[in-house]
């Protein structure tokens, strides 16, 4: 038995030699295929279904291109087109926790936001990004 899983596994792997593989937006569409699927099956919609097929198709097809500049491009704009709203959610998190040691508080000349020791009464703050002092109660 154990012969005929490693026969099977140099056969995966020299099929596999040379073949792009999997990235992150590979990974972002086999679990959207499985949001897919599942939503699919609570609700009853086919096209749900078809999309998921669809979704992992397109991801086999790009793990198994040759053709690494594209595949590599696409995942770069990827990346980027989903950076910002990856930064907001990290910032949310961190915000959320400090929330018990610091007050977020918007600068009133360029609406920067920045925090604050909480508990401290009022407070006389500098705007790290346009320099104008101004008082914040926390």
């Amino acid at each position: 038995m154990q012969g005929f899983l490693n026969s099977v596994r140099d056969r995966v792997s020299r099929f596999m030699y040379g073949r792009y593989g999997g990235d992150q937006l590979g990974m972002t569409l086999v679990v959207a295929s499985v949001v897919c699927t599942v939503v699919a099956s609570l609700a009853g919609w086919r096209w749900l279904s078809l999309l998921s097929i669809v979704l992992v198709l397109v991801e086999l097809w790009r793990m198994l291109s040759r053709d690494h500049a594209a595949r590599s491009n696409e995942n770069q704009a990827f990346l980027s087109a989903v950076a910002t709203p990856r930064a907001w959610v990290r910032r949310q998190q961190g915000k959320w926790a400090n929330r018990k040691t610091k007050a977020y508080v918007r600068c009133p000349h360029c609406h920067a936001e920045f925090a604050l020791p909480k508990g401290k009464g009022r407070l006389r703050a500098t705007c790290p990004k346009c320099g104008q002092k101004s008082e914040h109660t926390v």
